[in-house]
């Protein structure tokens, strides 16, 4: 082939790659708001086995997505999503129930799994919040007022509250699971600035879950503060027009337990199993509050010595 004749086929062959490339980077891209329209779905699905064994797969699928496009902050934030609800709706799940019947060998089993979980959903959600702004790092080293000034700042935007609300749970969840790492444990203050700052910003995205979160907070921290807990569970309660069962359980499960009372418990976990679909945009939520519900009343005598087991 003359030098002519190879140059002439270079220049066909060459952009012909570099359109594959970035048609694949387009098509990744845009995958990001294809998983936005079709997260609802998920969301009113209704049978917990079936959804706990897709989500795995989910999760296979956006770690290969972002493999192409790692700076795509939608499929960022539904993998952080992703890696956060298979752990709490599925993970702990058994993780509890093999607690309950002391099968320590299967709590250390699930304890490793949760905390591979979260520590990547923190990693991908520290990524994330330096794509959003400069300086992350820097502003959690100087501490909480550093933090503080440094999202006010950066974080301004109603819509910001969701990534920040993801952020706060993997760091929180990242955090509780890795209780023996004392430097971990010390971030705890911080990660609670994130989940305030994203309260602030809209307290009622994705049903008041980062101001329910700030009322859990409230009841396990030390010392607690359980007139703050019960004024935002009741207002959370109040303004959900109490459709989001997860709030309920969670009441009874830190608060009720926390201040010792069983029938505020009992009440709390029987409203539950007893609502119908109240809340079809979170119905899989739902689902996963009515395993607790029924969870916690079935171990009352391990929250409660004046309840027989």
């Amino acid at each position: 082939m003359s030098p002519k004749a190879k140059c002439c086929l270079l220049l066909v062959v060459v952009p012909v790659i570099l359109l594959g490339c970035d048609t694949i980077k387009f098509a990744a891209n845009a995958s990001g708001e294809l998983f936005t329209r079709a997260q609802p779905a998920i969301e009113q699905y209704w049978d917990y086995e079936t959804a706990g064994k897709a989500v795995p797969a989910g999760i296979l699928q956006l770690e290969g997505i972002l493999r192409i496009v790692p700076d795509n902050e939608r499929i960022l934030m539904f993998t952080i999503g992703s890696y956060l609800g298979y752990g709490v709706g599925w993970i702990e799940d058994r993780l509890e129930e093999a607690d309950a019947v002391d099968d320590f060998e299967e709590v250390l089993h699930l304890r490793g799994r949760a905390r591979l979980m979260y520590t990547r959903a923190w990693d991908l959600a520290k990524h994330m919040l330096r794509l959003r702004a400069d300086g992350f790092d820097q502003a959690a080293a100087g501490g909480v007022d550093t933090l503080s000034a440094w999202l006010e700042l950066n974080f301004r935007q109603q819509s910001d509250a969701e990534a920040l609300l993801f952020a706060a749970q993997a760091w929180a969840a990242h955090i509780i699971f890795n209780m023996h790492d004392i430097d971990i444990v010390a971030d705890f203050p911080l990660a609670r600035v994130l989940l305030e700052r994203s309260v602030e910003l809209n307290p009622a995205f994705y049903f008041m879950q980062g101001k329910m979160l700030l009322a859990v907070v409230a009841s396990q921290q030390f010392p607690p503060e359980m007139e703050r807990s019960k004024v935002l569970f009741d207002e959370v309660l109040a303004e959900t027009e109490r459709r989001s069962l997860i709030v309920q359980v969670s009441m009874a499960r830190y608060y009720a337990v926390a201040i010792g009372d069983y029938a505020l418990f009992k009440k709390l976990l029987d409203e539950v199993l007893a609502a119908g679909d109240v809340l079809p945009e979170a119905r899989l939520l739902n689902v996963i509050a009515r395993r607790r519900a029924q969870r916690y009343l079935r171990l009352a005598h391990l929250f409660f010595s004046e309840v027989e087991g």
